[in-house]
């Protein structure tokens, strides 16, 4: 059954609380969430046409409710998506009528495996939370479905990719500041020929904020880890790196797999370009 998200002024973002969440969960079979026409008005943007694209957004957790961030459902909304809310235990059934999977930041654990020192006797899934989005995941990738990943969400991506995650700035020394609040953090470099190169206007840089504590290894730690031969490729595609060589945008492209390790959604009109570029790819897939 259908099901309204709510405008959460507290949080400046969209979802319900928890105790509302339950009492919907005991009722409905599969609940979906999505957002109302009021809120789209909220949002200064015009209702998604009945043949709109749906945006598949897993939904974040702010002192005991399911919360997207404002910037985020703007940012899709602007870009002409539907916006269903994905929630931690019936995501599965609700991607399946999604046309693209939007995996957003926070701060949570990673499944064990996903870093270069993986102790085995860790739990595989350290929260619901991991464990929706790695599911997500695979069920997006099983229906070749867009995804695009933020933040965290790009690094579980990579995860499920099969790359490696360090754990915090203490595997390697570097004079950038990575994790901080500042609207303009450092420098990201593209690789030029790139698909997302293209993506944002074929320009050498940028200056991006930064916000993760944790980090995607470098190309040669991933060869590295990974045991790869002169000429193997990695996983995924790295496409953006800063100046110590810490990866800030990969994926594959060409396949529908878009992840940066940025908060485009706190940019003007080009830096949303990944949130248009999902959209875009989630009409082929509609």
């Amino acid at each position: 059954m259908k099901r309204l998200a709510k405008f959460l002024p507290q949080f400046d973002g969209f979802g319900l609380s928890d105790s509302e969440w339950k009492k919907i969960n005991r009722s409905d079979m599969s609940p979906s969430f999505w957002l109302s026409s009021d809120d789209y008005q909220r949002l200064g943007v015009s209702v998604p046409k009945k043949n709109a694209p749906v945006i598949g957004l897993l939904f974040g957790r702010e002192d005991g409710h399911y919360c997207s961030d404002w910037n985020y459902v703007l940012s899709l909304a602007k870009a002409g998506a539907a916006i269903m809310f994905l929630d931690y235990e019936n995501h599965r059934s609700q991607l399946a009528d999604c046309d693209a999977l939007v995996l957003p930041g926070g701060a949570f654990a990673s499944p064990e495996k996903f870093y270069t020192d993986a102790k085995t006797h860790r739990l595989e899934y350290p929260t619901q939370r991991s464990q929706a989005y790695v599911e997500s995941i695979i069920d997006a990738l099983k229906y070749r479905m867009p995804i695009l990943g933020i933040c965290a969400g790009a690094q579980m991506m990579a995860g499920v990719a099969g790359m490696k995650l360090y754990r915090s700035g203490d595997y390697f020394e570097s004079p950038i500041e990575h994790r901080t609040s500042e609207e303009k953090a450092h420098r990201i470099w593209f690789a030029e020929g790139t698909p997302f190169a293209s993506l944002m206007g074929n320009r050498k840089s940028m200056i991006v904020n930064s916000r993760h504590s944790e980090f995607l290894a470098p190309e040669r730690v991933q060869r590295e880890e990974l045991r790869l031969c002169e000429g193997d490729s990695l996983p995924l595609d790295i496409y953006a790196t800063a100046t110590d060589g810490i990866p800030e945008a990969w994926g594959d492209m060409q396949k529908g797999i878009l992840c940066v390790q940025w908060h485009p959604e706190d940019f003007a009109d080009a830096g949303k370009l990944p949130y248009k570029w999902v959209v875009d790819m989630a009409s082929i897939h509609h």
